[in-house]
């Protein structure tokens, strides 16, 4: 029997300094950056998507010495969650999708000259 995957492979920069630990249960969330480039009749067009990415356990204390700027290349497993929020007087469903590190590597870090 094949086993089903959920694995995604992100590789970007992280856009803040991840926050404090609060407690020792609390993920450490991580906003990451991905940019594709292309060009069209010699001009030159950038998108940038921003995945939240939580981190659990171990790999807690090593996601928190990360730094904004940073490279990182991360697996992790997708979760979708749902919320519902009250806008206008109507109530609205929102649809997220998390993702859960298993892997966190740090490819470079940001250089003070790049600041």
């Amino acid at each position: 029997m094949i086993n089903d995957l959920n694995r995604f492979v992100i590789m970007g920069h992280i856009g803040a300094d991840p926050k404090s630990l609060t407690s020792d249960n609390a993920p450490v969330r991580l906003s990451i950056a991905t940019s594709s480039h292309w060009n069209v009749e010699n001009t030159r067009n950038t998108r940038t998507d921003w995945h939240t990415v939580a981190v659990f356990g171990n790999l807690r204390k090593y996601a928190a010495k990360l730094k904004k700027g940073d490279r990182v290349y991360i697996e992790a497993e997708a979760r979708n969650n749902n919320y519902e929020r009250t806008v206008g007087g109507e109530t609205i469903t929102i649809y997220a999708t998390e993702y859960h590190a298993s892997q966190i590597d740090r490819v470079t870090a940001k250089t003070e000259a790049e600041e």
